[in-house]
């Protein structure tokens, strides 16, 4: 059987924007992609939104799974009983589909409703087996520790941009277009160090690049590798030694520094 890996998404195009590259690697490998959405985002935009996602889906050739009913992730909602859900329904989707990977935004990822859901992720990772990886992405917040580096070419940006143009109300709102162009390539530059150690030569010649952290649930603690290509994994003799604990339970920055903001009206964020 195909190995497969479970993305996490809070909102229809975020898998389009998280780690786009790196899941349809994986696709191309033969790596089964399950596509699971959370939220729909404001209930006036369910319909749209659905089936922007199922084309989405369709370009990619990830297999969807929607959360029913979508999960309340707005700032006045209960975002506690958001990350309740997550954290009971996940673990059902990750054993039905046997994956060994589950990924999804981190829990710094200071949007609201990407936190909560993340938050979820990490509780439900409590209920797997410890052999099932967590690969995080960020998009509203960046990545501290970065551990694995995906290079790509224009090709590959001219999938990612077709996958993205699925979702034409969000990209009326907002041209998300140029985010995944520009920290894909900002990614090709400082990701290299940031992975592999401030004054690593180029980890390669591609123009872009996605980054992501890896974690395992061990003996308690979160614990990641050494820094890694996505195709190569943690080198043996290291495997996974760099405790993360402490920055995956801290609060997250917004709880630190006060409120956050959300507009309903041009369409909610990704």
């Amino acid at each position: 059987m195909s190995p497969s890996v479970v993305h996490v998404a809070p909102h229809p195009d975020d898998e389009a924007l998280g780690c786009p590259a790196v899941l349809l690697h994986l696709r191309d490998r033969g790596w089964r992609v399950v596509s699971v959405i959370a939220s729909l985002g404001f209930p006036d935009q369910w319909e749209r939104r659905r089936a922007e996602f199922v084309e989405a889906s369709r370009r990619a050739q990830f297999v969807p799974v929607f959360l029913d009913p979508p999960l309340d992730i707005s700032l006045q909602d209960d975002l506690t009983r958001a990350t309740d859900r997550v954290a009971a329904e996940l673990p059902e989707i990750v054993a039905t589909y046997e994956a060994s990977v589950v990924v999804s935004p981190s829990p710094h990822d200071v949007h609201h409703g990407h936190e909560s859901v993340a938050r979820g992720v990490q509780r439900a990772m409590d209920a797997l087996p410890p052999s099932v990886r967590w690969w995080m992405w960020g998009i509203w917040g960046d990545l501290p520790v970065p551990n694995m580096f995906y290079a790509f070419g224009e090709p590959d940006l001219v999938r990612l941009l077709h996958v993205l143009e699925a979702y034409e109300g969000e990209l009326e709102r907002n041209d998300y277009r140029r985010l995944l162009t520009g920290r894909s390539t900002v990614n090709a530059v400082l990701g290299s160090e940031r992975v592999f150690g401030f004054g690593s030569p180029a980890a390669s010649h591609l123009p872009y690049a996605e980054v992501l952290t890896e974690v395992r649930r061990v003996g308690g603690r979160w614990i990641a590798s050494e820094g890694h290509h996505l195709d190569e994994g943690p080198l043996e003799a290291t495997q996974f030694d760099v405790d993360l604990t402490a920055w995956v339970e801290s609060p997250s920055v917004h709880q630190v520094v006060g409120p956050i903001r959300e507009v309903h009206g041009g369409g909610a964020a990704p």
